[in-house]
């Protein structure tokens, strides 16, 4: 479930990624509650054009390396105040800039430190492979720089892994994200539905009150990732989660249609992905929710699917 960006687009894309532009649309997978926006990885598989710059005297940025396409001297682009300033105090740190399209204006992406920079050249010459989508080879990558020091490095990482199908990312080799128990809801919330996905998946017990108690506050303020608590509490728990999912939050007339939807789409979810007792449990407790309650049946098949619908109904 790559992100294929065609290029008419990648300036909404890129400005989408910079905080610029729209940055969420609803309902589009289980636990995100939004579509995951593009990716700096996408935005680089993409371009026809990228380099790494720093502004001269005259704050015109000056092609240092170029990572895509023909090589260039002095690019014609002002530096906006802020890379500027952030150059300014490190004279280490460059800037990437990737172009929309073969003539289309030049974007500043990100600021670089020398990790980053390392980071970018692999991804550039992976750039080939990871277009055919080799996606588990980029998932190790990024998986990798989940406790990196700069903050932006550690963001992309997890937007990488954000990008995932489920079933994908449990198949990763993930370390233990540093902090996640003091603060699950730490970050932008862009960041939130991974971070929760990963405390589900650690493996640690410690996180089951914590998440027990988030999905509770967030299904009173009916968040659009709640969906995420609810796969990650399953995932820790297996069949004891489930079934206390569904008898507190799944009575009908006690939670709004669209906390009860997102719900279903979770159960769903681990119905495809988990294994043994754990996909018997939510076979079983959803097809008991319909013998309870058929009007519920055709949401439940819009969910689950026709063919999976058809074992749970009554």
């Amino acid at each position: 479930m790559g992100h294929i960006i065609r290029r008419k687009h990648l300036g909404w894309a890129l400005a989408a990624l910079l905080g610029l532009g729209p940055a969420q649309s609803a309902l589009a997978r289980a636990f995100h509650g939004y579509t995951p926006n593009p990716t700096l990885v996408d935005l680089l598989l993409d371009t026809e054009q990228a380099v790494i710059a720093r502004p001269d005297a005259a704050g015109l940025y000056d092609t240092m390396e170029t990572l895509i396409g023909p090589n260039l001297g002095s690019l014609g682009v002002t530096a906006s105040p802020a890379f500027r300033e952030a150059t300014h105090r490190d004279a280490t740190a460059t800037v990437l800039l990737v172009r929309d399209g073969a003539y289309g204006p030049w974007i500043e992406a990100t600021v670089l430190d020398d990790p980053f920079r390392r980071v970018v050249r692999t991804v550039v010459e992976k750039q080939s492979a990871w277009q055919l989508g080799r996606d588990a080879d980029r998932a190790r990558l990024f998986a990798a720089l989940i406790n990196d020091p700069n903050p932006d490095l550690q963001r992309l990482a997890l937007q990488e892994l954000d990008r995932l199908p489920y079933a994908s990312l449990k198949e990763v080799d993930i370390p233990p994200l540093r902090g996640l128990l003091d603060n699950i809801e730490a970050g932008g919330l862009d960041q939130r539905p991974i971070r929760i996905l990963l405390a589900g998946l650690s493996n640690d017990l410690r996180f089951a009150p914590v998440l027990a108690q988030a999905l509770h506050e967030a299904v009173l303020q009916d968040k659009a990732y709640l969906g995420a608590y609810v796969t990650a509490l399953i995932e820790l728990q297996g069949q004891p989660a489930v079934e206390a999912i569904v008898a507190h939050y799944l009575t009908p007339g006690q939670m709004t249609q669209t906390v009860e939807d997102k719900m279903l789409n979770a159960l769903a979810l681990q119905y495809r992905s988990a294994r043994g007792a754990t996909r018997r449990s939510v076979a079983s407790e959803v097809a008991a929710l319909l013998r309870r309650h058929p009007d519920m049946a055709d949401r439940v098949i819009a969910q689950f699917g026709p063919q999976a619908g058809g074992r749970l109904l009554p």
